[in-house]
C-alpha cells in the first residue's frame, strides 16, 4: 500500500470513529431546519433572497463513507429514518404559507422575493435523497410565483443527469443555479484533505455541460482551507481551483472558508492542535488571485459559508447546543478587532462584486502580522505523510 492510499485508509478510519459519537436526535419531519431571508446581488443589484433548508433524511456520502472532512451537515439530518414526499411537502407547504416563519411576516409571499436557494443538506438531486415526487411538486408550486428570477439548489456532481434535469424542466420554467461541490482541482487535496469522494473531474465537466444544456447556471463551491494544509497552500490551491473551475466553464464560484462543525475532522484536528481556521485576509489574495490569473475584468466570484452567524450562501451545517443547526461553533476570523468591521467587507464584496468593497480595510495593528507569519509557515513533508504523522499519532 502506498503512502496515499495508506493515509486515505487512516483518514477514513479516524472519520468513520468520530461519527460514532454523533447523537441520535429527533427532529419534527414537517418542519423546516431553517428559513431565513438576507441580501443577495443579482444582475448588477442587491436583491433580498430567501434560503429554505429542508429538513432532509442525510447525505449519501456521508452515510458510505463518513463525508466530507469539513461538513457537519448529518448533524441536522434525521440519521435513523427516512422522509416520506409527505413531509417535505408539508415542509414546503409551510414555505408557501409563511407558517414556518420564526417571526411572522405580514403578508408573507414568495414573489417578494427574487431568488430562492433551495437546500435538502445534501443533494436535491439525489433520488436516494429526496423522491422525485417531492420535487417536481416543490417546483410546480415555484413555477406560480413569477416574480422570482432565479432558484438556486445543491447537489453533488454524480447526480446531475439529464433524466432529473428534464423532470424539473417539466414543472418550472425559470431559471435555476446549480451548485456542486469541487472543492479542490487537486486530486490529492481533494480526495484526502477534502475526503470528497470524487476521483475524476471529467464528471464534474460533463454535469457543467448538462446543466448549459438545460440553460441552467453552474455554480462550483470551493472549500478553502481544508486540514493538513498550510495557509499559504491553500490559498494558492483555492487560486488554482477558482481559474479551473472558470475553465470548466462555471459560471460562478463560491469560496467557502472552512468553518468548524461538530464531530467533523478539522473540528478534531483543532482541539488537538493541528488546525487553525483560515484567516479573512487570506480572502483578499484569493480573489486577487483569480483575477490575476484570468486577466479578465468581471467575474462572479463570491465569497460565503459563515460569518458572523450569517449564512451568506452554500454550506449547512451544526453547531453547539442552544444554536440553530445550521451554524457552526467557531467561524474564519481575524482577531476581535478587525473581524466585524473585515465581515462587513464580505457583505459589501458579495453585493457590488467589487474587488476595492472587499479590500478596502486597513492593516490591523493587531493580527495583520500574525497573519503575514502564518503565511511564511513551511511544510516540506507530502500531505500523505502529514495525514500519516498527525492521524497515527493521534489517541483521541
Amino acid at each position: 500500500m502506498g503512502e496515499f492510499e495508506s493515509a486515505l485508509n487512516l483518514f477514513e478510519n479516524k472519520i468513520k470513529s468520530l461519527r460514532t459519537k454523533v447523537p441520535l436526535k429527533t427532529f419534527n419531519k414537517n418542519k423546516l431546519a431553517k428559513l431565513e431571508i438576507n441580501k443577495f446581488y443579482f444582475e448588477d443589484k442587491e436583491v433580498d433572497r430567501v434560503m429554505v433548508v429542508l429538513r432532509a433524511a442525510g447525505c449519501e456520502h456521508y452515510k458510505k463513507t463518513g463525508g466530507c472532512s469539513m461538513c457537519s451537515h448529518f448533524n441536522g439530518t434525521i440519521l435513523d429514518g427516512s422522509i416520506s414526499n409527505e413531509n417535505y411537502i408539508s415542509q414546503w407547504n409551510s414555505v408557501i404559507d409563511g407558517s414556518c416563519l420564526e417571526k411572522p411576516i405580514e403578508n408573507f409571499n414568495l414573489d417578494n422575493y427574487p431568488i430562492v436557494c433551495l437546500y435538502n443538506l445534501g443533494s436535491l438531486l439525489n433520488r436516494n435523497e429526496i423522491a422525485i415526487g417531492a420535487v417536481k411538486y416543490i417546483f410546480l408550486s415555484l413555477n406560480k410565483f413569477k416574480k422570482i428570477r432565479k432558484v438556486i439548489i445543491e447537489s453533488r456532481v454524480e447526480y446531475v443527469n439529464r433524466e432529473i434535469l428534464a423532470a424539473i424542466n417539466e414543472y418550472y420554467d425559470g431559471l435555476v443555479e446549480v451548485g456542486v461541490g469541487v472543492e479542490s482541482t487537486d486530486k490529492t487535496i481533494r480526495q484526502l484533505c477534502h475526503h470528497k469522494g470524487l476521483e475524476d473531474l471529467e464528471i464534474v465537466k460533463k454535469a457543467v455541460d448538462i446543466l448549459h444544456e438545460f440553460g441552467y447556471k453552474a455554480l462550483a463551491y470551493v472549500n478553502f482551507k481544508p486540514c493538513f494544509l498550510t495557509e499559504q497552500e491553500s490559498i494558492n490551491d483555492a487560486i488554482k481551483t477558482g481559474v479551473d473551475c472558470f475553465n470548466l466553464g462555471f459560471d460562478a464560484i463560491s469560496i467557502e472558508p472552512t468553518s468548524l462543525q461538530e464531530y467533523s475532522l478539522v473540528s478534531f484536528l483543532n482541539t488537538i492542535g493541528y488546525y487553525r481556521v483560515p484567516w479573512l485576509w487570506s480572502l483578499q489574495n484569493i480573489v486577487k488571485g483569480i483575477y490575476d490569473k484570468t486577466k479578465k475584468q468581471k467575474l462572479d466570484i463570491r465569497l460565503g459559508g459563515y460569518f458572523d452567524e450569517q449564512v451568506l450562501s452554500g454550506s449547512q451545517g451544526e453547531g453547539f447546543v442552544g444554536r440553530n443547526e445550521i451554524f457552526p461553533y467557531q467561524n474564519s476570523a481575524n482577531c476581535k478587532n478587525c473581524s466585524p468591521e473585515f465581515i462587513e467587507n464580505i457583505k459589501r464584496f458579495n453585493v457590488t462584486y467589487n474587488i476595492n468593497d472587499l479590500c478596502n480595510i486597513n492593516k490591523c495593528e493587531t493580527c495583520y502580522k500574525d497573519w503575514e507569519d502564518a503565511c511564511k509557515v513551511k511544510d516540506r513533508r507530502s500531505i500523505s505523510q502529514r495525514a500519516l504523522d498527525i492521524l497515527g499519532n493521534s489517541d483521541n
